[in-house]
């Protein structure tokens, strides 16, 4: 288990989980898959709770919206259950972290909120402000966007649980509660998270360009703007979208997408006396989306999971207005309307699922969506691959090569599927491409070694081995195969000594030892 956990030493308690799962289930994926769906399940229930709390707080209590929380606080939970933007976060089993940082922020804050409006002794207000800061503990051990938590339980107290002029009392234990966990945060993040997450991400297969701060953040104005109106109209889903970055402010898609969301910010500050529910949804929605899409680089601009847990302000505005607009005059429309809306997100949900149902669907849909997109023909080459549809994998992986002839992992792939077909000429002439573009690529070294070695060329297999172990001293798989290729040359020695030092960097490769107790018989019947 410490080993999945490692993989992402920031969030030990998400990768826990799936380590839990493995240690019980293996790679039985239904179970991982049963997981996620509970979590979802349980954050609808949260929404249906949290809902009911606002309507019942203080700021609410008196107004006539309040007679309807508990039908408002269902279509809101059957909003969010139902939506289809939230298939990646339950169906794609790695973004259970996105699901379950749901659930811990969901809790922490219905517990403080509890805490805040009981009116029991200091014992019960106490546990439950101590499951308040357990529930955030475990949210930011899970994922990073759960240090907008702090900020998140002052929104609320600003909007539904101060109904007095605002002022800062120090003796009061709510402000130095506030207070703490807001120095928290700002004394965490620098601790557990150097600058260095503002650095700029260099081009890789995801995208062809550098990812800065700043046009990060100017890209994201137009992937809010993308992110709103999937949740208005969730059509053309995709996991991989082909959207271009903004490199500069002045873009007219940029300022458009800029000024739709000042305007909404200012909407919600205008709307924040009289209709305080669908100011408070605007607010959440842009306070929970301010760690991913903000200034600090991701390798991917736009994610549906990124929704998850901001849907909740969008789907409360939705039901707020609805009930607003229609329910006191047009009780049956408003109720039609709703369920219409999750009618036809969920038969929308079905239908995305279906294309989630395996690798080969999932990438033929994207590649239908965005067909220039080297990373997602790559990854159908991969799936095809793994079927053994060798041919199809190559076509992908010459495909990924025509839209940008300097992507290594493309000529890496189909050099691959060229040696598995026998293809040995065809293979080093890939390997030899990547070397062209990056003299210090290890893997293509030691993959063009391997071509060499199949052709029976084991001078060339020798040499390509040898830069391998220059570029990595460490690399124990270049030095077996060296040991091969000095066996085949008859040069009993070095093979020993190759092999000898594959023992020394991994005492348990039973392998080499194997290896070179052939060698040394060798070695001793020339002698």
């Amino acid at each position: 288990m410490k080993a999945w956990v490692n993989i992402y030493p920031s969030r030990p308690f998400g990768m826990f989980t799936f380590a839990l799962n493995y240690h019980f289930n293996q790679l039985d994926v239904y179970y991982y898959h049963f997981v996620n769906l509970i979590i979802h399940l349980i954050n609808a229930c949260l929404v249906w709770w949290l809902t009911l709390l606002i309507f019942s707080s203080p700021a609410l209590k008196d107004n006539p919206i309040n007679r309807q929380k508990k039908v408002i606080a269902l279509f809101t939970a059957l909003l969010f259950v139902s939506h289809p933007l939230a298939t990646q976060s339950v169906t794609y089993i790695w973004q259970r972290l996105a699901s379950m940082v749901a659930m811990f922020y969901l809790f922490s804050l219905i517990f403080y909120i509890k805490a805040r409006l009981s009116n029991k002794g200091n014992i019960s207000k106490t546990l439950l402000f101590s499951f308040s800061l357990i529930s955030a503990v475990l949210a930011m051990l899970t994922k990073e966007n759960a240090f907008t938590l702090p900020f998140a339980i002052m929104l609320f107290e600003l909007f539904f649980l101060r109904t007095k002029k605002f002022s800062l009392n120090f003796r009061d234990y709510r402000v130095i509660l506030l207070l703490a966990a807001f120095l928290g945060v700002m004394l965490i993040i620098p601790f557990k998270y150097s600058f260095s997450v503002f650095k700029t991400i260099p081009p890789r297969l995801g995208h062809a360009y550098a990812i800065t701060p700043v046009n990060y953040l100017f890209s994201q104005f137009s992937i809010i703007v993308k992110y709103i109106q999937l949740l208005f109209f969730p059509i053309d889903q995709n996991l991989d979208y082909d959207i271009p970055i903004s490199n500069t402010f002045f873009e007219l898609k940029t300022i458009l997408c800029f000024l739709f969301i000042l305007s909404l910010i200012i909407l919600a500050m205008f709307l924040f006396n009289k209709h305080r529910v669908i100011s408070f949804g605007i607010f959440w929605f842009f306070l929970t989306s301010l760690i991913e899409s903000s200034i600090i680089p991701l390798d991917d601009l736009v994610c549906e999971h990124r929704t998850y847990i901001p849907s909740f302000g969008f789907f409360l505005i939705l039901t707020s207005g609805i009930y607003l607009l229609f329910w006191n005059k047009y009780k049956y429309l408003a109720l039609s309307i709703f369920v219409l809306i999750i009618g036809l997100n969920s038969y929308l949900t079905y239908e995305r699922n279906k294309i989630w149902n395996d690798f080969i669907s999932l990438w033929n849909d994207n590649i239908a969506k965005t067909p220039n997109l080297p990373r997602v023909l790559l990854n159908r080459g991969v799936a095809f691959r793994r079927l053994g549809q060798w041919e199809k994998a190559i076509d992908d992986y010459s495909n990924v090569i025509s839209i940008n002839p300097k992507l290594e992992e493309g000529y890496n792939d189909r050099g691959f599927a060229y040696v598995h077909l026998g293809k040995y000429d065809k293979a080093i002439g890939d390997f030899t491409k990547i070397i062209e573009i990056d003299p210090r690529s290890i893997i293509a070294y030691s993959n063009r070694g391997a071509a060499f070695f199949n052709l029976g060329q084991w001078d060339k297999a020798v040499a390509d081995f040898s830069k391998a172990i220059v570029l990595d001293p460490k690399y124990a798989s270049a030095y077996n195969n060296r040991g091969a290729a000095f066996c085949n040359l008859g040069q009993w020695d070095k093979a020993i000594a190759d092999y000898s030092k594959v023992i020394e960097i991994d005492p348990n490769n039973a392998k080499a030892y194997s290896n070179r107790e052939f060698a040394y018989k060798k070695l001793l019947s020339k002698n």
